[in-house]
């Protein structure tokens, strides 16, 4: 930033200076100072968003997770259902068979 090198050659020089020239000098570094301020802010709230999204995609992976292991709990509870109703249908089948038999 020129204006600010100008400055510090002002100020190691020990010049005197108008008003005149130094005003427009410091109100450009303030417009820097502003704008650098600004662009901060800006990757301040860019930062947040990432960080939310982030946040609400490891929720979401955490809940599909959940789902995901829920279902195959499910699956293998019906298949050892399937397998208990097929045990059971045949003790009963035996059961018959043996009744008429007897």
């Amino acid at each position: 930033m020129k204006e600010l090198a100008e400055l510090r050659r002002i100020v190691d020089g020990q010049k005197t200076v108008s008003t005149k020239r130094l005003k427009p000098l410091l109100d450009e570094i303030q417009r820097s100072y502003i704008q650098t301020a600004n662009k901060v802010k800006s990757q301040k709230e860019t930062i947040k968003k990432i960080n939310t999204n982030y946040s609400v995609a490891n929720s979401k992976a955490a809940r599909l997770s959940v789902h995901v292991q829920t279902h195959e709990e499910l699956k293998k509870a019906h298949s050892e259902l399937k397998a208990k109703h097929k045990e059971v249908t045949k003790e009963l089948h035996q059961f018959k068979y043996n009744r008429k038999h007897v």
